[in-house]
């Protein structure tokens, strides 16, 4: 086990104990399964999920984000230290042409996608699965184009300059796995949002100059806007 992994596995048994929550009751707060709280205070998970990071920031009273930075080496902060501080809640904002996500509601969509695959994979059924992969192709398509938005969205409004990224561990982990596991994209339009994505994060493909030329101005562009 490494030294992080060891201190990461002893943070949440102790906050379990201080909380005086067996597994069971720190999952019904919200946090992760009995099995998978248990593993982590063996130390036996690699590298906790997203949403086991969420769990265990909710089901364990600690501000969003403490889980991520504490398996990294930080030190997570209990809600009630912070004055006033409420559990993070998935509200959607909306205005006349366009709609907020928050990352909590953002990793519960692309959770629903992942649960449908599994289901649509499991079926015997050789016509309703033919059906359904239909649907579950254009619910991935979807789910892709929020994900890779909100990503860019994120990335340009912390970084300082391209390829310099300065954001949360858990938007990290999601840039990585994004990027890990995208598939090929079926649109010049979804193309190009994805090269700008790896040149954001200092991923570059191979980019004429035309190309790059647009980019930088597209982040400038972003840049202006957050002023």
């Amino acid at each position: 086990m490494s030294d992080l992994r060891d201190r990461f596995a002893r943070l949440v048994s102790e906050r379990r104990a201080y909380l005086n929550l067996t597994r069971d009751q720190l999952q019904a707060e919200g946090g992760p399964s009995d099995v998978t709280t248990a593993k982590i205070e063996r130390g036996d998970v690699e590298q906790p999920t997203v949403s086991t990071f969420k769990k265990l920031d909710k089901g364990l009273r600690w501000t969003e984000g403490s889980a991520a930075r504490a398996f990294i080496g930080d030190n997570p902060v209990p809600l009630e230290d912070v004055p006033g501080a409420r559990p993070a809640s998935p509200i959607v904002g909306a205005d006349e042409d366009s709609v907020t996500l928050p990352l909590s509601v953002v990793i519960a969509i692309s959770e629903i996608a992942k649960r449908y695959e599994k289901l649509h994979s499991s079926l015997t059924d050789a016509a309703t699965a033919g059906q359904l992969q239909k649907v579950n192709e254009d619910l991935d398509l979807v789910v892709d184009r929020i994900l890779r938005a909100w990503l860019i969205a994120q990335v340009e409004s912390k970084m300082a300059q391209p390829g310099r990224m300065q954001v949360e561990p858990m938007v990290e982990m999601l840039i990585g796995d994004y990027l890990n596991r995208a598939a090929e994209p079926p649109t010049p339009e979804d193309a190009r949002d994805l090269q700008y994505l790896r040149w954001l994060t200092g991923r570059p493909e191979d980019l004429d100059s035309a190309t790059q030329k647009s980019f930088i101005a597209q982040w400038q562009s972003r840049q202006e806007k957050n002023r």
